[in-house]
């Protein structure tokens, strides 16, 4: 456990700065922000979610952007940036009087702003200090991602109930700077060797370039294993109190699930972490990417009860709690931790632009339909797909398996 000795300052940092980032703030509270804002404008909930839709798409340009300034400036600096950048995106977006156009723009702003607030920043440094128990880090630093699901529904939901949209908007994105800036200024550090030199910022183990990598057949299975499992994790996520709703629960009911999930996400990422550190990383995700498959066969089932809600619940949660995770880990294990930012940067783009549609596609199809039926039968399908490309992967690479040895 020497590796936690030496690296437990930057582990706390990653945590944080994974909670109050972008990623986990727009995940878990988007789907309690739908009603209060559409029932003012008048718009629908496809339209709220374009919003969204163009964030997450933005990504496709932002990510690897990002990663490749990472190796130039220094993790550090530009995950401070990333964070203030979070708090003025959320504001712009909380001062919109109803226009659609601003409201887009605003999200777009929110991308560009934030998007250094990534995890691609946060598990890049965890890299230099983690070899043995890199799942483990990873799986604790994403927890951060399982925090945010169990404390903010109900304290976002709470907030709009008693101050309105805008307020929750703006507290959020204050409430996340407050806590996660001072944090990240103090412990978050890149290990002594690996910081920026003559701009170029590596690590000391081995690793292909960002160019070698998109290359192979590996880089693109991962890409695309990432984005045909986000559609469904982020879809199941935004539209969760909608089709929880459709079913006859109340809001603080399916804010208490919401929490509940949470609580499983924290779960997934630990038990993830600790999986992948002893077994084959591909195969552990077959396990987890099975589980939404089951919760959603039930969704198709009929009348969902409060207990079978929180079953769902927990299999959402813990494929939730499964899947950045495992595309950091397998990001390292494959192609190395040398360029693993502007690596990781690359794939991370195609888990923005699933991210980004899969709100609208789910509230669009059970508009168009009436029900979330066709897009949750559609999602199964999915989810399958997702488990023949990992296994696809192959063996990890010779020098991944002699850095653990």
């Amino acid at each position: 456990m020497n590796e936690f000795k030496e690296g437990w300052g930057t582990l706390v940092a990653a945590v944080i700065g994974t909670l109050c980032g972008l990623i986990t703030i727009t995940n878990y509270t988007q789907g309690f922000f739908v009603g209060p804002v559409t029932q003012e404008f008048g718009w629908t909930p496809p339209q709220f979610f374009l919003g969204f839709t163009v964030m997450m798409c933005a990504g496709l340009l932002t990510a690897p952007l990002v990663g490749s300034l990472a190796e130039k400036i220094g993790l550090k600096k530009i995950g401070m940036l990333g964070l203030v950048g979070h708090a003025l995106g959320y504001f712009l977006i909380s001062i919109n009087n109803g226009n659609f156009i601003f409201w887009l723009l605003s999200w777009a702003f929110l991308s560009i702003l934030a998007a250094s607030s990534l995890p691609i920043i946060w598990t890049a440094a965890l890299n230099g200090y983690f070899k043995q128990h890199r799942g483990k880090a990873i799986g604790i630093t994403m927890a951060g991602t399982g925090i945010g699901a169990f404390i903010l529904p109900p304290l976002v939901e709470s907030i709009i109930s008693d101050y309105g949209w805008r307020a929750a908007y703006q507290a959020i994105g204050v409430g996340a700077l407050a806590i996660s800036l001072p944090i990240v200024f103090f412990l978050f550090k890149q290990k002594e060797g690996e910081e920026v030199d003559k701009g170029n910022s590596v690590s000391a183990g081995w690793g292909v370039t960002r160019k070698e990598a998109m290359r192979t057949t590996k880089f693109w299975i991962l890409s695309a294993v990432l984005f045909s499992t986000v559609i469904v994790v982020v879809g199941l996520l935004s539209n969760f109190e909608r089709i929880m709703g459709a079913e006859g629960l109340d809001r603080p009911t399916i804010a208490g699930i919401a929490s509940i999930m949470g609580i499983t996400v924290i779960f997934g990422r630990l038990a993830v972490g600790v999986l992948v550190d002893r077994f084959w990383a591909p195969g552990v995700a077959c396990v987890f990417f099975a589980l939404p498959a089951i919760g959603m066969y039930l969704l198709l089932g009929g009348d969902v009860s409060y207990t079978t809600a929180v079953f769902v619940a927990i299999c959402i949660g813990l494929a939730a709690g499964a899947e950045l995770d495992m595309m950091a880990y397998l990001t390292g294990r494959y192609f190395g931790p040398r360029h693993y930012a502007a690596i990781f940067g690359g794939i991370y783009a195609a888990f923005t632009v699933g991210a980004g549609i899969a709100p609208v596609i789910f509230g669009g199809s059970a508009e168009s339909t009436g029900s979330y039926d066709l897009i949750l039968a559609v999602s199964i399908g999915l989810c399958v797909l997702s488990m023949v490309l990992f296994l696809m992967m192959g063996k990890y690479p010779e020098q991944a398996q002699a850095e653990v040895a």
